[in-house]
């Protein structure tokens, strides 16, 4: 039947429409409003390009010696590293600028401050990406100069950044776009001097008034995103190689490196968990709250991570379908206020408005940027073994529960574990929402805003105590399910 025919077509542009929802609502209640003032305009834009390109910059170039670092490890205790280097990226903003305003005091507020927190946040996460690269490119690159007595300043010219190029481009233009939209580090740190783009955009919103406006803003804002992550960020599928590290890809400088960081970044926020230990006792005058936010929190993320399944079974559907990624994977960096608002004018404040809004709002924030930093090669590795299926007849259902799902387990393990993380720490999302009841987020930004820190810093803890337990129980959840399909099979 042409229905059925027609059906992953319907599924393809179907994602495709559900990540643009937002922008549907605002075509709906506003229109565009070419008369801004360009001035503040060209302002904001400047300290979004600053802030971004310089810390994209500094990023990048620290994450090749750090990368490095990580060769001069054995591969066990370089795994282990790469986790703790993933530590900053998957906490959310929150547990970072509790940290940076535990290690500089007084805070230099402003485009310095901003980008200290910026670099603290995705330098561990670049390290591990530009690894990654290397290891899949660099083959016996490095091993084959050496027998050969091409100097190390030879190799690293001719040899590796040429091969790496794109990759570190990549990285480069990752960073920048995560730091262009985000929202959370220059409203809190930013003090008037710092606006970027998103900030003026929630100002012009929520202060101003003056929609139209921000809907221009960010119509400017989204495509300019959108271009630069659809012309940049483009997989590319490699050949796999044998990899041989040598002398030439092993930095004890850049391990130094690595180390340095993390003990800043471990070592600040232990030492502010410590630090607050005294206001335990303030901390427990709250445990009703605590506990009714924690429910709460917890009724949402179950729904919250249903909807993201069903994104990504539609997703991984579309793909073994078509053979190649929707276009939804480069909406990666979309704007938060654009996208809360959207669902704070369409849903009204009642508790299963909540629901449905901050469903719809995290998972088209969330994922097509979780899904391209974990998902999206894994599943252009196997996509031979998914042509030869279909050739051999095997229905797409199989195909995604027999060799999909079996094979990408360990990437979405982690794809899960940022979902909840980041949706346990969120108050930048639900404070645009309107969300009036408290959740864990909510209530850490509450301590955060009101400048007690001690009760931030033991809320953060409290809260990665919660994620903890929740990907202990998916964890042990898939592996009963796992061992019925093993014996259901037998």
């Amino acid at each position: 039947m042409k229905v059925f025919k027609s059906f992953p077509q319907i599924v393809r542009y179907g994602l495709l429409f559900y990540f643009l929802i937002p922008y549907f609502i605002f075509i709906k209640y506003f229109s565009l409003d070419l008369n801004l003032d360009y001035q503040e305009l060209s302002w904001a834009f400047k300290n979004s390009l600053i802030q971004s390109s310089i810390t994209a910059a500094l990023v990048t170039l620290l994450s090749i010696p750090f990368s490095l670092g990580l060769f001069a490890l054995k591969p066990t205790a370089s795994l282990v590293a790469s986790k703790l280097l993933l530590i900053p990226q998957i906490l959310p903003t929150l547990f970072s600028i509790l940290i940076a305003f535990s290690i500089l005091n007084p805070f230099p507020m402003g485009t310095a401050g901003i980008i200290f927190i910026f670099v603290l946040i995705h330098l561990g996460f670049a390290t591990v990406l530009v690894h990654s690269a290397t290891q899949e490119k660099m083959s016996g690159y490095s091993m084959n100069s050496e027998i050969y007595g091409i100097s190390r300043l030879q190799f690293f010219r001719r040899i590796y950044f040429p091969i790496l190029k794109f990759e570190l481009l990549a990285t480069f233009v990752m960073i920048f776009v995560f730091c262009f939209a985000s929202f959370s580090v220059p409203l809190v740190a930013g003090g008037g001097r710092g606006t970027n783009l998103e900030v003026l955009i929630f100002e012009k919103i929520f202060i101003g008034q003056n929609w139209p406006a921000a809907w221009t803003l960010n119509i400017f804002q989204s495509l300019f995103i959108f271009i630069l992550s659809f012309s940049i960020l483009k997989n590319r599928q490699y050949e796999p190689q044998e990899f041989f590290a040598g002398n030439y890809l092993r930095s004890k400088l850049g391990l130094c490196g690595i180390g340095i960081y993390l003990l800043i970044y471990l070592g600040g926020y232990a030492f502010g968990v410590l630090k607050s230990l005294s206001g335990f006792d303030q901390l427990i005058t709250f445990s009703a709250e605590i506990l009714t936010a924690t429910i709460r929190s917890f009724q949402i993320l179950t729904v919250y991570l249903a909807a993201c399944f069903i994104l990504l079974y539609a997703w991984i559907y579309d793909f073994v379908k078509n053979g190649s990624q929707n276009i939804s994977s480069h909406l990666i960096s979309s704007s938060t206020i654009l996208v809360s608002f959207s669902f704070y004018l369409l849903f009204p404040s009642s508790n299963y408005g909540d629901y449905f809004k901050i469903t719809l709002a995290m998972s088209i924030l969330f994922f097509p940027s979780l899904f391209k930093s974990f998902l999206e090669k894994p599943l252009e590795k196997i996509k031979s073994q998914i042509f030869t299926a279909q050739i051999y007849g095997i229905d797409s259902t199989k195909i995604i529960s027999v060799i999909v799902l079996r094979q990408i387990k360990r990437p979405l393990f982690l794809w899960i574990s940022f979902l909840v993380v980041w949706f346990l720490s969120d108050f930048a999302i639900l404070k645009s929402l309107g969300v009036q009841r408290s959740t864990i987020g909510l209530m850490a930004e509450s301590f955060l805003s009101s400048y007690r820190l001690s009760l931030a810093y033991l809320l953060s803890l409290y809260i990665l105590f919660l994620w903890l337990v929740t990907m202990a129980a998916i964890y042990f959840v898939s592996g009963v399910i796992d061992v019925i399909n093993k014996k259901s099979s037998t």
